[in-house]
């Protein structure tokens, strides 16, 4: 099992046994920003059923999202990685691994989403995956638009999804 551990966290696939946590991770009170459609809070349901779609990830493609627990208490504190998300956004989106990431609101501006986001590309470049990655954020949320930038995705068009403005990056690694 693929196990990633960094100064204050250990990212790891999705097990069935994360259920409650993962439930409270996704059902949590999210800060909202504004002009920024969340899809957290997540009901008991859906939670279960994304838990499912990602260790699906696992088993079909070899790679997807990490499960973020924080290391000094084994909470869930966040979900990042890669999946194939199918979201109708053209081959040149669809078409190739989408990073995502998502950090419990109160460790936003600590550096977490940044830890976690560079082990996870360090792990997906270091197999050999894909070359070119790609992701998708609202261009009013700038912390995502601040790690996207760090890490080096690269705006290449603008779109909407769920009635939402986003827009799509694209990240070229050297592997």
């Amino acid at each position: 099992m693929v196990r990633l551990t960094t100064a204050r966290l250990i990212l790891r696939p999705h097990a069935i046994a994360d259920e409650a946590l993962y439930r409270a991770f996704w059902g949590a009170d999210v800060p909202q920003i504004e002009g920024v459609v969340s899809i957290a809070p997540l009901d008991p349901e859906l939670a279960f059923a994304r838990l499912l779609r990602f260790l699906g990830h696992w088993s079909a493609f070899g790679f997807g999202p990490f499960v973020v627990e924080e290391l000094a208490t084994g909470r869930i504190v966040g979900e990042v990685g890669f999946a194939h998300m199918r979201r109708g956004n053209g081959e040149d989106f669809d078409g190739v691994p989408e990073a995502m990431w998502k950090i419990d609101g109160a460790l936003v501006g600590k550096g977490v989403a940044t830890e976690a986001v560079e082990a996870a590309l360090r792990w997906f470049d270091g197999r050999g995956i894909s070359q070119r990655t790609v992701c998708m954020i609202n261009p009013l949320n700038s912390p995502s638009l601040a790690i996207a930038a760090r890490f080096g995705f690269r705006p290449f068009r603008d779109t909407a999804f769920r009635d939402s403005p986003v827009r799509l990056f694209e990240r070229i690694a050297d592997i």
